[in-house]
């Protein structure tokens, strides 16, 4: 069962076509990486999707019932959540209270928002950062903070979008078990914007790339990262054939 169904999506911005005829199918429970260049359109993609765009034409559907036309919020409503790139919290509310704010889209009494808060900041491993504000934390708690806000809004489907950025190698390493126990846990569908080679490969079962906008392959990692034209337009051949021994090794 599909959760998720993006059909011929294109999106411009004046003369700049930025998605075009973009498409691909996304199963429940599933973990779906999206890659590419800088500027091949990966975040207006996620933008459409969430309804922070309109697209131009196409259709976005989710669990079975179109989307695209719909607001942002209403679509939150109807359980799909994201992170975006800079995460920027709710003025000077700590991380608890971030939290609460997703929390209120499923609870609607403060009481409860606030023991849903505390699960979710248990469940991310950061309950000791309850009463910090969020952008006095090191970059990786304020990742933690993003994705735990986006989590309380209890989504079927998360988009993920690079929270490996900024981020040291063993805060990469800790960040991907994060989010394989969440998937594991809750059993949410996940996709996920990602530059970091690395988590992709370890985490992911599918991966779609984009360049100038366009789809140009999908596949599992380890078939991607043999594509002529993945290599061509994002990998390059050393780091193709650095990530195809890590896939080997998996």
């Amino acid at each position: 069962m599909y959760i998720l169904q993006v059909q011929n999506l294109s999106k411009s911005f004046g003369g700049l076509q930025a998605n075009r005829s973009i498409g691909f199918d996304v199963a429940q429970g599933e973990m779906l990486g999206v890659i590419g260049p800088n500027g091949a359109g990966k975040t207006t993609l996620f933008n459409c999707i969430a309804g922070v765009h309109q697209i131009d034409s196409g259709r976005v559907i989710f669990q079975g019932r179109r989307i695209s036309g719909m607001k942002s919020h209403e679509i939150a409503r109807l359980g799909l959540a994201r992170t975006f790139q800079i995460y920027v919290a709710s003025g000077d509310l700590n991380v608890k209270e971030n939290i609460m704010v997703g929390c209120f889209m499923r609870e609607r009494v403060r009481s409860a928002a606030a023991k849903a808060a505390d699960e979710t900041l248990g469940l991310f491993q950061i309950s000791h950062l309850a009463k910090n504000v969020v952008a006095e934390l090191p970059i990786a708690a304020q990742k933690r903070v993003a994705m735990a806000t986006a989590l309380a809004t209890g989504p079927r489907l998360l988009l993920l979008d690079e929270v490996a950025a900024g981020l040291n190698p063993n805060e990469v390493d800790e960040i991907t078990g994060l989010i394989r126990s969440i998937h594991a846990k809750l059993g949410v569908t996940i996709i996920l914007i990602e530059h970091v080679m690395e988590m992709v490969l370890n985490i992911c079962d599918r991966v779609i790339v984009l360049d100038y906008g366009e789809k140009i392959s999908e596949g599992t990692p380890r078939e991607v990262i043999r594509e002529p034209a993945v290599i061509k337009a994002y990998l390059g051949e050393r780091y193709a054939r650095q990530y195809l021994e890590q896939a080997e090794n998996r």
